[in-house]
């Protein structure tokens, strides 16, 4: 059970993806209303940009009404930004204090683990070591897959999502991004996806970062290019 100092250090987290959450829908909502009433959508690749924004703003919308719901949602969209942006600075303030400096610098180590990502770990495990074994703290996240068994086979099958779900997303970005990275994990990546699919493939590399993960935080030691031997 975590103390109230760590309940009310896991808010800001928890918060900050939430209102991460939040900006996605927004943008959801202006693309969903623009493309509704025949509005064309400029051109554009990855995260919204100011000039992106302030090009959305002049759209040619034709009714006055369109542009004031435009405008709306403009405008929610803008007070989401600087809010995750406020709480990924205290996050950053939480990794400097004496509870976590150490154990962000090991998580770190990963290749493709930044700093929001090791602390989101932190800041829902806590002290891994109350997990006795790997696999308990695989299905506390909800990365445990599921079984069918008959007579003669056990197959496995999607995992089980009981669990963190904000965690297990977390788990599985930085496994994308340790795959770009490590050529160790890449190959591990590989050979699973010929066999079971990109997408169990990547999973279980989020399973075997979080066991390597664990293990890292209670032995004190810093991450080892050869993941898939780990």
């Amino acid at each position: 059970m975590p103390s109230a100092r760590e309940r009310a250090e896991r808010q800001v987290a928890r918060r900050r993806r939430q209102l991460i959450r939040d900006r996605v829908r927004t943008q959801s909502r202006i693309k969903a209303e623009l493309r509704f009433n025949g509005v064309r959508l400029p051109e554009h690749r990855g995260a919204w940009t100011r000039r992106f924004v302030e090009g959305l703003r002049h759209l040619d919308c034709e009714s006055p009404w369109l542009q004031a719901s435009l405008e709306s949602l403009l405008a929610q969209y803008e007070f989401f930004s600087p809010q995750a942006a406020h709480l990924t600075r205290l996050l950053r303030q939480l990794s400097e204090t004496e509870a976590y400096r150490e154990r962000v610098s090991v998580l770190r180590s990963i290749p493709g683990v930044g700093l929001v990502a090791a602390m989101e770990l932190l800041l829902e495990l806590q002290d891994v070591g109350r997990f006795r074994r790997a696999d308990e703290l695989a299905a506390y996240v909800g990365l445990t897959p599921s079984q069918y068994s008959s007579a003669e086979k056990v197959r496995m099958g999607r995992i089980t999502k009981a669990g963190r779900g904000s965690l297990r997303a977390t788990l599985v970005e930085a496994a994308w991004h340790l795959v770009g990275r490590d050529p160790a994990a890449r190959q591990h990546y590989e050979r699973l996806k010929a066999r079971t699919g990109a997408k169990r493939a990547i999973i279980a590399v989020a399973r075997k970062l979080l066991r390597c993960s664990r293990r890292m935080l209670l032995n004190h030691e810093s991450y080892v290019s050869g993941f898939a031997r780990s």
